[in-house]
């Protein structure tokens, strides 16, 4: 059974609210399997951190999604470009401890090793090579850590809501490798925009039901759907 879900509006005082129906009964004729055409398509993977993110568009206007994380089931999903925001957002997420204390037990190896260079005694030059060695072991566990866990995420979100509903995974260059992806999407928001002619009121309704399709598939978790439609409905005022 499908859940229903209606959105009551408040207008000002002495106007009649506005009632949004987000499950709609009007039938709808689907489009032939044949008239939708497939691509490009864009595959970002990151085998140090076993993700894997396959974006595909489609002359229906959607954009679809096929996302692997480490732990997690397979997801595949579809957006309705129209209300995708052409801004990529990209992150740089660095491991500051995990870097600091691999330089330190780097500097530490570093002046081991300098030290038994200054020392007479063989025995003495022969402890200090090995405290050396031991400080540049210690220092590559963190620093192997700190690669793992550093990497660069492009965010795709919600034109209004800042919902986010997609995302790219990758090491450092992730943003300049994922350009060409993002010049695509650019272009293919701007048609499905110009490709139905509509209200504000008509906008504002399909926007709120692709937002209430998404939260039913599981992509946006309760408290995203609910703070996201606030803010759809504040930026249509």
């Amino acid at each position: 059974m499908r859940r229903a879900h209606t959105l009551d509006i408040d207008r000002p005082l002495g106007l009649k609210a506005e009632h949004i129906c987000l499950e709609s009964e009007e039938p709808v004729v689907a489009e032939r399997p044949s008239a939708v055409r497939l691509g490009p398509t864009f595959k970002f993977a990151s085998p140090l951190r076993g993700c894997d993110t396959e974006l595909t568009f489609s002359t229906d206007h959607r954009l679809r999604v096929r996302m692997r994380r480490p732990r997690q089931p397979l997801r595949t999903y579809a957006v309705d470009l129209r209300f995708v925001d052409t801004t990529a957002v990209a992150r740089h997420r660095i491991a500051w401890r995990g870097w600091q204390m691999a330089a330190l037990l780097a500097a530490f190896g570093a002046l081991a090793y300098g030290l038994t260079r200054s020392l007479a005694d063989p025995q003495w030059q022969a402890t200090g090579l090995q405290a050396a060695i031991a400080f540049a072991t210690a220092a590559l566990w963190p620093g192997l850590v700190a690669l793992h866990r550093t990497r660069t995420i492009v965010e795709l979100c919600r034109v209004h809501g800042d919902a986010r509903l997609a995302e790219i995974i990758g090491s450092l260059g992730g943003a300049r490798d994922a350009q060409p992806f993002v010049d695509e999407l650019v272009r293919r928001v701007e048609v499905a925009r110009t490709a139905v002619t509509q209200t504000k009121q008509q906008f504002l309704r399909d926007e709120m039901r692709e937002h209430y399709r998404l939260w039913n598939e599981g992509v946006l978790s309760d408290s995203v759907y609910e703070a996201s439609k606030r803010r759809i409905l504040e930026a249509h005022d």
